[in-house]
């Protein structure tokens, strides 16, 4: 295990793959503070640090889903995961070894999207508005919703011995997830009464009385819409960036994701054909 380990970080300081997705997210660290900040000058709107510090959440998943399916892939079309069978590694090593290098990595692009951003933000934007306690915790939930994305794409990665096919189903994965989740809490904010507006007889439109909102989810579904807001790490990415996620509960489901994820993993894994 150490030496696959030790192997694996060497290969990943050399990475082009993590080296660009590390300077996207650096300079994306830079570009959302200082865009605020021009805006503030430009339009005098009112921006704090808390507006642009976790908006990499949102784009987390998909830079993960693509470090996963290149790094991990590469070892797959290269014959790397053969040769280290053959020198006589086994199969769970290979796996967890896999999974702790893109779990470092998933980390590492997070930290360095919000250490850019709290470097030139707080100098620009002042520092965070709500209370440093909560802002230790959504830091922390940033980096806990990072590795579960890792847990994900990686047992992708494992399983899916195709590099094209393992980066389509990776991102497009990425993708649906976040819209899933865009969906879901625009379907939780809807109002549950809405105004119904009418035309009179001179053709001016006037509100009427309130009317309940076709849109609004009630029962089950609501509860279902909440239970998958919560589980889904695209959802708390949303409700990271509101402030707004319950602690306790999200981490147990992050927990049970990351243990099913790597429980799959290495059953299905030591099942495969290595070709």
């Amino acid at each position: 295990m150490n030496k696959l380990l030790s192997a694996g970080l060497i290969r990943l300081k050399k990475s082009k793959v993590f080296l660009v997705l590390t300077l996207f997210m650096l300079v994306f660290g830079l570009y959302m503070p200082i865009g605020s900040y021009m805006d503030m000058k430009r339009y005098h709107f009112i921006h704090v640090l808390d507006d642009t510090f976790f908006s990499q959440i949102m784009l987390i998943g998909i830079v993960i889903a693509i470090f996963c399916s290149l790094f991990v892939g590469t070892e797959y079309s290269d014959g790397t995961i053969r040769n280290k069978l053959i020198v006589g590694h086994s199969r769970i090593s290979i796996y967890i070894s896999n999974l702790i290098l893109c779990t470092v990595a998933g980390v590492a692009l997070s930290l360095t999207y919000m250490i850019t951003c709290a470097c030139v933000g707080i100098p620009l934007l002042g520092f965070f508005q709500i209370d440093v306690k909560t802002a230790a915790m959504l830091i922390l939930f940033s980096i806990i919703i990072s590795i579960t994305y890792t847990s994900l794409f990686t047992l992708a990665a494992m399983l899916i011995h195709n590099k094209a096919i393992l980066a389509t189903v990776s991102i497009i994965a990425a993708f649906l997830m976040m819209f899933a989740a865009g969906y879901l809490n625009s379907s939780l904010s809807q109002p549950e009464m809405r105004s119904d507006f009418i035309m009179n007889e001179s053709g001016a439109i006037m509100e009427s009385k309130l009317v309940p909102n076709e849109f609004y989810p009630t029962g089950t579904k609501r509860k279902i819409y909440e239970f998958l807001m919560e589980f889904l790490p695209s959802g708390q990415s949303i409700l990271v960036l509101y402030g707004e996620i319950p602690f306790v509960r999200t981490f147990c489901y992050d927990c049970l994701i990351l243990a099913s994820t790597a429980g799959i993993g290495l059953y299905v894994f030591s099942k495969k054909d290595i070709k």
